[in-house]
């Protein structure tokens, strides 16, 4: 049993909309979204069914470009693969449920045959490719911890880190996007360098 006082999690950031995810497991993902009057999500889509619920604040949630005004206590939900965003007429909170199938698993990003120096550039590459919703599965041979500070660092709000696996010889972790990336943020490109044969430093 998890138990959260959902009115001690809401916070608002004056630069941009502000995710927090509350629980995040392969098929079900529960967010708090808290967004500031003025502020908007951008045009986005998952491949599972979403159900987004007001607390407080008005918004207005357009699918493609029908757009639908929610208030407190309203719900709508919306189908996997369709376009949608978001803007804020006042400071609102909302409950964003994903369900769907359970992820799948042969998504997988193995670090473990990769040169250290390129493993970090190659996986903010896998990110900032994936679309809202989406992740992919890190494999590696230890605790990737100066990873996950790099990311939370350049990318705050847009992931969530959850270990499936977790040592003592190798760790799987489950990196999902749970917001765009913003115009500010550079991708960097992928290692193009050929990795046959090389063993990590």
């Amino acid at each position: 049993m998890q138990k959260h006082n959902l009115p001690q999690l809401i916070e608002f950031d004056e630069k941009k909309f502000l995710p927090k995810v509350i629980f995040n497991q392969p098929g079900f993902r529960l967010v708090l979204l808290n967004v500031r009057a003025g502020q908007s999500v951008p045009d986005h889509s998952t491949s599972d069914r979403v159900a987004v619920y007001a607390i407080s604040g008005h918004i207005t949630f357009y699918e493609n470009q029908r757009p639908a005004d929610l208030r407190p206590g309203e719900m709508l939900t919306i189908a996997g693969g369709v376009p949608h965003r978001l803007e804020a007429h006042e400071d609102s909170s909302l409950l964003v449920i994903r369900a769907g199938e359970a992820a799948p698993t042969g998504e997988e990003l193995d670090l473990r045959q990769v040169p250290r120096s390129q493993r970090h550039p190659l996986v903010f590459a896998k990110f900032d490719a994936l679309s809202v919703g989406d992740s992919f599965l890190l494999v590696n041979d230890h605790d990737p911890v100066p990873l996950n500070r790099q990311m939370e660092s350049q990318r705050p709000g847009q992931l969530a880190w959850e270990y499936i696996t977790r040592g003592p010889e190798f760790f799987r972790i489950r990196v999902r996007r749970t917001a765009p990336l913003t115009a500010l943020e550079a991708s960097p490109a992928a290692p193009s360098t050929n990795i046959v044969g090389n063993r990590p430093a």
